[in-house]
């Protein structure tokens, strides 16, 4: 209920304007709504309130990688890094910003940087193997595949994306192993 929201935060900002907060949340469901440039405007305002509002650079990055602006992204995934150099989703952001302009090995250093803040993150571990598997550095991808699958045996992409890359270096036994757990656990 987005327009709902909405709504209740201009009711928040009638009564104090300077709640950086309510500006981003106002900010996170236009964004929902597929309203990006509207979005970015009250992230702008948050973080004008609030500089070191790190979330509201976060999500202005997010909203203008949803535009495909993703060189403006990173400015803004950096500048809350800056804020907050443990911020394991602007990490994460960043990654699939430079991902998406095939800076493969920038975004692997953004994955690692977050993997060290925490280190049994799955996703994270399966977006770095991805970026590897781009680079077509297979026994790293799998190195990482195998860490998501000991946090998480169950974890159907990276049994499956683990079977590609696999079936990449020509170990197509090993390949069929992963799709028949895949397959195991839903078929």
């Amino acid at each position: 209920k987005h327009e709902e929201a909405i709504v209740c935060y201009d009711k928040a900002l009638e009564i104090d304007p300077n709640y950086h907060k309510a500006w981003n949340n106002k900010g996170n469901a236009l964004r929902d709504l597929k309203k990006h440039e509207e979005a970015i405007v009250c992230y702008d305002k948050a973080s004008e309130i609030d500089p070191k509002y790190a979330i509201a650079w976060n999500n202005k990055g997010n909203a203008l990688s949803d535009l495909e602006k993703n060189e403006e992204a990173i400015v803004c995934y950096d500048k809350a890094l800056e804020i907050d150099p443990k911020y394991v989703n602007a990490w994460d952001n960043k990654a699939s910003a430079l991902m998406k302009l095939k800076k493969y090995e920038e975004a692997i250093v953004c994955y690692d940087k977050a993997l060290e803040i925490d280190p049994n993150d799955v996703v994270l571990l399966n977006e770095k193997s991805w970026s590897l598997t781009k680079l077509r550095k297979y026994e790293e991808a799998i190195v990482c595949y195998d860490k998501a699958l000991e946090i998480d045996p169950n974890d159907m992409y990276a049994l499956y994306s683990k079977g590609n890359t696999l079936g990449h270096i020509e170990k197509h036994e090993e390949a069929i192993v992963c799709y028949d757990k895949a397959l195991e656990i839903d078929p």
